[in-house]
């Protein structure tokens, strides 16, 4: 396309608009006639943007500096001076972009990131969001100390407990372990247990042995502590449960317990308790028996 003809489709897009001869407005226009009168305004704009976007197309097939270019992008310049349309000054710069003798250019990094401190808090919330705001950001957390956290785990609000704990176990896991162990063992409330049972085993292998309760003192707890009790140690091996009391669970009624208790027996037992344990196995429910099946095949 010579420099010419571009030039034409140039003027077709600096045309703002088209006139058009106002027609009386009839009381109750058809339906079909409203249609047509708005497709024909929306024809009376196509060759503009057409022209638009034929003057884009064309600066993009300048890919390296020559005369032809630099005339061609000096007129764009030109036509972009004078134009007063916003919608074809925005057009001009998006060809005008395409100029291969113009370093390509991105604001983009440009102007170095702003950090804005987290305002100062006084409240027990607002610490301990700052708190985990800093950890989220791999900064040290200074809002709340590891005695305050310690502290805040003993929080009559279980929301508040809960939140402390964790915080408590990202930072200083050494001293999180022994009080999530406790919560648990006094929690009533399933949602709970779960939530104090997945904090329990993000505990570090090193960490999570640390205030680990027997048995005994879990006895006469609801179901779901003694579940979530067996199953971290099904998959913590470094947990060393007692055996006799893991397999005088595996006789029980179906439950949660009963299940984790099975789950747990490749971790705690091994091929020489397999006759106690196939002995276990015996009579058991409908419910029960694939489970036990699937842990005497793991037995090693």
């Amino acid at each position: 396309m010579k420099p010419s003809s571009l030039f034409l489709l140039l003027a077709a897009a600096s045309v703002s608009s088209v006139a058009h001869a106002e027609d009386k407005a009839a009381p109750k226009a058809p339906a079909k006639a409203v249609a047509a009168a708005k497709a024909k305004e929306a024809d009376a704009n196509e060759p503009r943007v057409k022209a638009m976007q034929a003057v884009i197309n064309t600066s993009r097939q300048f890919a390296n500096p020559s005369p032809e270019a630099a005339a061609w992008f000096g007129k764009l310049r030109a036509q972009r001076a004078a134009s007063k349309d916003a919608e074809e000054q925005g057009a001009l710069d998006v060809a005008l972009q395409f100029d291969p003798a113009v370093a390509p250019f991105s604001s983009l990094g440009q102007e170095p990131l702003k950090n804005y401190p987290a305002p100062e808090v006084a409240s027990t919330l607002g610490k301990l969001a700052a708190t985990e705001r800093a950890l989220d950001l791999g900064q040290k957390a200074t809002a709340l100390s590891v005695a305050e956290l310690s502290e805040l785990t003993k929080s009559p609000e279980g929301d508040t407990a809960a939140r402390a704990v964790r915080l408590l176990r990202r930072i200083d896991a050494d001293a999180a372990a022994p009080l999530l162990w406790k919560r648990l063992t006094a929690l009533t409330q399933r949602a709970e247990v779960k939530q104090t049972e997945d904090e329990i085993l993000r505990l570090p292998i090193a960490q999570v042995g640390r205030g680990f309760p027997a048995y005994a003192e879990i006895e006469k707890a609801p179901l779901a502590v003694k579940g979530a009790w067996l199953r971290i140690v099904a998959v913590r091996p470094t947990l060393k449960a007692d055996k006799v009391t893991v397999l005088a669970l595996l006789k029980g009624p179906a439950n949660e317990v009963t299940e984790a208790a099975w789950d747990a027996v490749p971790t705690l037992f091994s091929v020489a308790d397999k006759a106690q344990l196939e002995a276990a196995s015996k009579g058991l429910s409908e419910r029960l028996a694939p489970r036990a099946k699937a842990a005497l095949a793991l037995l090693k």
